[in-house]
């Protein structure tokens, strides 16, 4: 018997977490802000990535004017980021369309993908693991004439055709395609055409397992007059995908991918201020390749002040159990219509589908230009997904410096009773079969360099548990169950959303009761 039960030999503590009853209340999020000053001009995006394989988040950006470049700030352990590290683009015009963060090369380092904007090249820098990069290796693709990798865009990477090579997601301007990465920091010139429709600049693109299946999908929105085109492609393993009829929306979607709902399978939530009132869309996975929506009247950070006014732009959202209930929340950033006051807003995730209150929490200076947040461990506790943002004083053409703000969690209650590991990929386990009598816990926490779906527990040959609290690039299991007297095998299995698998093996003893 694999069941799950609380003992008296359990902390209390411990059985809280395990029951199956359990119900947590909607409580609020809690923040200490810690600036780091003289950062990288005004980026038009910031990357949470680990480039120093320590298992806490370093903050790449793009470079918001000349010299072409993009920057790389090390988290110092505390919240604070080291002075930025300019890495200059190849060619006098070129700019980053968007930054990729993925292995591309098998080595266990993150690297960095950067389509360069005008030109039909991808440009990949080898991480070292120690938060510095190589030169970059410039990949020339055979694009139709005249097409180019757009100005303003997304890209993502996964391994779409399960030969276990890095690919990239990325559009032009007369569609979007696949690049097959060759293993080695180099794409093959001959991209895969997977979308046949026009694309703008302001097109987002993801991955994520949106039916649930194992094999990568994408998902792309681009602009399309008035509104927002949103296409959803099923992979099946090669480069070859199947979609159904695209969304279309009135306004400005601003996308996110995620595993909203913990089920397993990639959920996606939008944002947009159509006819100047906000509303948050919250689009679930299935696995019959359809999604399950709710759109939610949304106020925003200005009108809990008693000012409603048009939200003068809409910041992409992330995504972490801010609140620490066993939820997954979300965040984006706002500012008034003035610009003299910032905030981060959160959406908290209630029990039922598509159900969220509001938090908004105050930054501490009033610069009217935020980039989006991200999502992190900022931290040394290892723990609870922090947030940071980089602020502005200014959006004119000139290298003022700007800073990062790191909000760091500091909300009581549960998230998991076991810390991420203290490295970019990997398992930290805190409990491998510790028995109490029949029953074992089984606790434990995984990084990943990829977007991480599930950890699954294995005894004896048998899968005996799965669970699905992933948030990006990380991922934790909290179980106990009843187990035959004797030695038993086992291993923990974290699955990204394109299969890839991290594995850690161990056995575990269930001996005579504890009287």
């Amino acid at each position: 018997m694999h069941s799950m039960k609380c003992s008296r030999f359990l902390v209390p503590a411990v059985c809280a977490l395990l029951s199956p009853a359990l119900s947590f209340p909607q409580n609020s999020a809690s923040f200490n802000t810690v600036v780091s000053n003289a950062q990288p001009d005004n980026p038009g995006n910031i990357y949470s990535v680990d480039v120093n394989n320590d298992g806490l988040t370093d903050i790449v950006s793009d470079g918001g004017y000349s010299p072409a470049a993009f920057y790389v700030s090390l988290n110092q352990g505390d919240g604070t980021f080291a002075a930025p590290v300019q890495y200059l683009l190849p060619g006098s015009d070129a700019e980053p369309m968007c930054i990729a963060a993925a292995d591309y090369n098998k080595d266990g380092n993150v690297d960095l993908a950067v389509p360069l904007a005008g030109t039909n090249q991808i440009a990949v820098y080898l991480g070292n693991g120690d938060g510095t990069f190589q030169s970059p290796i410039v990949s020339t693709i055979n694009l139709p004439s005249g097409a180019t990798f757009i100005g303003d865009g997304g890209c993502a990477a996964a391994d779409f055709n399960a030969d276990g090579a890095i690919d990239l997601a990325a559009p032009v301007y007369s569609e979007l395609y696949v690049f097959q990465g060759a293993g080695n920091g180099r794409f093959s010139a001959s991209p895969y055409p997977v979308l046949a429709a026009q694309q703008s600049d302001g097109t987002q693109v993801f991955v994520g397992d949106y039916n649930g299946d194992g094999k990568a999908d994408i998902t792309t929105s681009t602009p399309t007059g008035g509104g927002t085109t949103v296409y959803v492609l099923y992979g099946n393993g090669s480069f070859a995908f199947s979609s159904t009829a695209p969304y279309t929306a009135n306004g400005y979607l601003t996308i996110g991918s995620g595993d909203v709902n913990s089920d397993g399978i990639t959920d996606l939530y939008a944002l947009t201020n159509y006819n100047g009132g906000q509303q948050l869309g919250v689009f679930y996975g299935t696995n019959t390749d359809t999604f399950t929506s709710y759109w939610i009247d949304a106020p925003s950070a200005y009108d809990i002040g008693g000012n409603p006014a048009a939200r003068p732009w809409q910041a992409p959202l992330t995504l972490g159990d801010y609140n620490s209930d066993g939820r997954i929340d979300l965040a984006t950033s706002a500012v008034n219509t003035g610009g003299t006051a910032e905030y981060v807003e959160l959406f908290l995730a209630g029990a039922a589908p598509g159900a969220f209150t509001t938090q908004v929490v105050a930054l501490p200076s009033d610069t009217p230009w935020l980039t989006s947040p991200v999502a992190g461990l900022l931290s040394g506790s290892y723990l609870k997904p922090d947030v940071t943002l980089n602020q502005s004083n200014t959006g004119s053409d000139d290298t003022t410096p700007t800073t990062l703000d790191a909000l760091l969690n500091t909300t009581n209650g549960y998230f998991s009773i076991c810390p991420y590991p203290h490295s970019g990929k990997g398992f930290h386990v805190c409990a491998a079969g510790l028995a109490y009598g029949d029953t074992a816990l089984f606790s434990a926490a995984a990084n990943s360099l990829g977007k991480l779906r599930k950890i699954e527990l294995w005894v004896d040959g048998s899968k005996v548990q799965e669970q699905d609290h992933t948030w990006d690039t990380h991922a934790y299991f909290d179980w106990a169950g009843t187990f035959a007297r004797g030695t038993h095998q086992a291993a923990f299995y974290a699955y990204d959303i394109d299969n890839t698998v991290q594995r850690y093996d161990f056995s575990f003893n269930v001996g005579a009761r504890h009287e």
